[in-house]
């Protein structure tokens, strides 16, 4: 079995950064990520990013250059193409590579794994044309690709209107955006407004956008409800009610965006405990301010421990290194105080407008949301009046439903519906999605063939039969 100091999951801000400090130190440190490349999905083909499309995405962008670079140099060893199906508190970790699994260990484990679009189920959303702006603007980083078409875009949230100024520059065809967020602000955002002004370049940055939105011309309607989309082999159009009318757009490409959240299946994999945060209504790891969960060996680093955006999940990932450090007796706790006072100032710094910006776009989900006749689960064929019906004969909780229904059973395991299950839970039972439950999650998280696991390589001092991976549950 290769053993290594750290093993760290995921290659985006918070993974190099991490991965960058350990190696520097001397460390023996692998990181691992299902991309071929490093850079994640905010850096996504850093390295080999033409100068044209650099300046595109511009300096948010190009940040991540350097970052990179520091990353190459610094030791650390990365493998790409790596899908990490298990890991465990003891220190191991199973990926699969190139059709192969493999057993790793190591002293100490950073999950950094990021967020991802909250997957929302409208009306029609399994239909062909539909898509999450972020895959759009992934293909855009991975390849250049450019929606072709007449599109529309529709949610919420900051990221929705910077893929809108985005899209405008590369010249889409777009009719319209869709935005749900109230046109009004609530009212609890607006002390944090006060804040949010120390730091004037955020709030520049997103009136800029808002500038450019308007002068395009393109129709931006606000506080928008009942998103549908209306087909029968694919998108044709898309259909919504801005205040008493009603809306109606023939389209090729809707791209939706509702914000995002924290990917946690691997901790949760894990057993580190969750908790969860009323503003944005999502699950976050329970962790310190170093980043360590329940667990002594595991540590958490980056959006996958609490939305918070690429320049914070790198801090976040340094703080995470220092401590890793400091308990592998390379640091003292004087000297990793010391390196991480500049980092705790530019945490800080960097996170004056984020409460402004949570409370500004915070998800907002009612009755009108979910229709009876709507996928939910798209792995199982599962609509929201299934889980309304069982949830009316007794069922409390996501994973009783997830028993009965087989919502959430799918390969992704709840990726693309666990979020919305527990809001159809908590509204048929008119309580908060938290006291719905979080769905649990068991090895393998990613789909991997049987045959895959049983020729695994465990090394010469395993020791372990067949059955290991069924007695870790």
């Amino acid at each position: 079995m290769s053993r290594y100091d750290v093993i760290i999951i995921g290659a985006g801000p918070a993974g190099l950064s991490a991965g960058a400090v350990l190696g520097e130190m001397g460390l023996n440190v692998l990181v691992l990520d299902e991309q071929s490349v490093v850079g994640g999905q905010i850096y996504r083909r850093i390295e080999t990013a033409p100068e044209h499309r650099l300046k595109f995405f511009g300096r948010d962008y190009s940040r991540g250059l350097a970052l990179a670079d520091r990353f190459k140099k610094s030791g650390a060893k990365f493998e790409g193409s790596a899908t990490v199906w298990q890991a465990e508190s003891d220190g191991s970790v199973c990926y699969s590579r190139r059709g192969k699994s493999k057993m790793v260990w190591a002293n100490y484990i950073l999950v950094a794994t990021g967020a991802m679009e909250r997957p929302v189920p409208l009306p029609g959303w399994t239909l062909s044309g539909v898509m999450g702006a972020g895959a759009a603007n992934a293909l855009a980083k991975e390849a250049g690709l450019v929606p072709a078409g007449r599109v529309v875009l529709a949610g919420s949230g900051p990221l929705l209107l910077l893929e809108a100024s985005l899209l405008l520059k590369k010249g889409v065809d777009l009719l319209a955006v869709l935005e749900t967020t109230p046109v009004m602000p609530p009212v609890a955002a607006l002390p944090k407004g006060v804040q949010a002004i120390l730091d004037p370049g955020l709030l520049f940055k997103g009136l800029k956008i808002l500038r450019e939105i308007k002068k395009s011309k393109i129709q931006h309607y606000k506080g928008v409800k009942d998103i549908r989309v209306i087909g029968t082999d694919g998108l044709e159009s898309v259909e919504a009610m801005h205040k008493e009318n009603h809306l109606n757009f023939t389209a090729d490409i809707l791209l939706v965006h509702f914000g995002v959240i924290p990917n946690t299946h691997m901790v949760r994999q894990m057993g580190c405990a969750m908790e969860w945060d009323h503003i944005g209504r999502f699950w976050q790891p329970k962790c310190d301010e170093w980043g360590r969960t329940i667990f002594e060996r595991v540590f958490t680093a980056g959006d996958g421990a609490g939305v918070s955006g690429a320049g914070a999940a790198a801090f976040k990932g340094e703080l995470a290194a220092l401590e890793i450090a400091r308990c592998l007796g390379i640091l003292n706790s004087s000297d990793r105080d010391r390196f991480a006072a500049s980092v705790k100032k530019a945490i800080k710094q960097d996170g004056f407008a984020r409460p402004f910006i949570d409370h500004l776009f915070a998800p907002r989900f009612d009755d009108s949301w979910f229709e009876d006749e709507t996928m939910i689960c798209r792995c199982e064929n599962i609509t929201v009046g299934e889980i309304r019906r069982v949830v009316a004969q007794g069922v409390k909780d996501v994973n009783e439903v997830k028993v009965i229904t087989r919502c959430g059973m799918g390969p992704c395991q709840g990726r693309m519906c666990g979020p919305a299950l527990a809001e159809v839970v908590g509204q048929a039972l008119s309580i908060c999605p938290e006291d719905a439950g979080l769905l649990r999650i068991r090895p393998p998280v990613k789909p991997v063939p049987l045959e895959e696991i049983a020729s695994m390589d465990m090394g010469s001092d395993g020791g372990m039969d067949a059955n290991w991976l069924l007695d870790k549950k």
